[in-house]
């Protein structure tokens, strides 16, 4: 996404369509950013629609302090890269706040997109 007004215009169409969109925040955006950014991304978000209308990936790749911190805040979905004794470790974390890590999806950039309405309809064909 490249502003809150993608964002929401994503939510908007997905939820007429009876889609769950995940709206993915890269990792420089974080780390410029910081992680307080997150959560109020998500906040300007929630003023316009339910906790149930969209989930949240956020890319973390090796900060685990970062990572850490969005589990805290029970942020939907994580993506991290770390070695299989590490991530085991981070998934005993994110298993007790009910965050789920690494999940397997697939990414649409809709950044870039000037009719995202058409571009929704021709991946899920709805």
């Amino acid at each position: 996404m490249k502003n809150i007004h993608q964002a929401i215009e994503t939510i908007s169409i997905c939820k007429t369509k009876k889609i769950l969109p995940i709206v993915c925040i890269k990792f420089f955006l974080v780390d410029g950013f910081g992680p307080d950014w997150i959560i109020e991304f998500i906040n300007l978000l929630l003023k316009n629609f339910n906790k149930r209308d969209f989930k949240i990936l956020v890319d973390c790749r090796k900060n685990y302090g970062l990572f850490i911190n969005l589990v805290q805040q029970k942020i939907d979905f994580l993506q991290v890269n770390a070695d299989p004794n590490t991530l085991s470790r981070l998934n005993n974390i994110a298993n007790k706040n009910k965050v789920i890590v690494n999940p397997k999806i697939s990414i649409i950039n809709l950044a870039n997109i000037k009719n995202i309405e058409s571009k929704i309809q021709k991946i899920y064909k709805v």
